[in-house]
């Protein structure tokens, strides 16, 4: 006899469908709710780590409309977009070799630095020498 108030004339089922994971959602819920504090921390939390990937995958990575035909297409297209991000980020982490090695010397430590640069090469150029002579006197 309620039939009509709840589903209205057109239709004739209402559906009411709960996730396998109600309960978890149920006891998130009772915990924003029950506590103040904890809710604007994890509200903070969540906008610095979950909220700036949302916006570069819909402004960079063509989320704004998912173009796909079915669920897996779709979720192909959502992979590929976090995939994308991901690498992009990785990317960042790679550490670039320098070339060249530049560093600043004060006066005092460059003079010994040319002294040692000078006895370096000196003693180089010693080894060099000898076995040079010693490769002659042994063939």
């Amino acid at each position: 006899p309620l039939r009509e108030q709840c589903c209205g004339k057109s239709t004739k089922f209402k559906k009411i469908d709960d996730s396998i994971h109600k309960e978890h959602y149920d006891r998130m819920h009772q915990k924003l709710t029950q506590n103040e504090k904890y809710a604007k921390k994890m509200s903070r939390i969540r906008s610095k780590t979950v909220e700036p990937v949302i916006g570069t995958l819909v402004n960079f990575t063509n989320m704004k409309r998912v173009n796909t035909r079915g669920i897996k297409n779709a979720n192909k297209h959502v992979l590929m977009a976090s995939l994308t991000y991901n690498l992009k980020k990785y990317l960042r982490f790679i550490i670039k070799k320098t070339s060249v090695l530049a560093q600043v010397i004060s006066l005092k430590q460059g003079k010994c630095f040319v002294f040692s640069k000078r006895a370096f090469s000196d003693f180089k150029n010693a080894i060099v020498s000898y076995s040079n002579i010693y490769n002659l006197n042994y063939n």
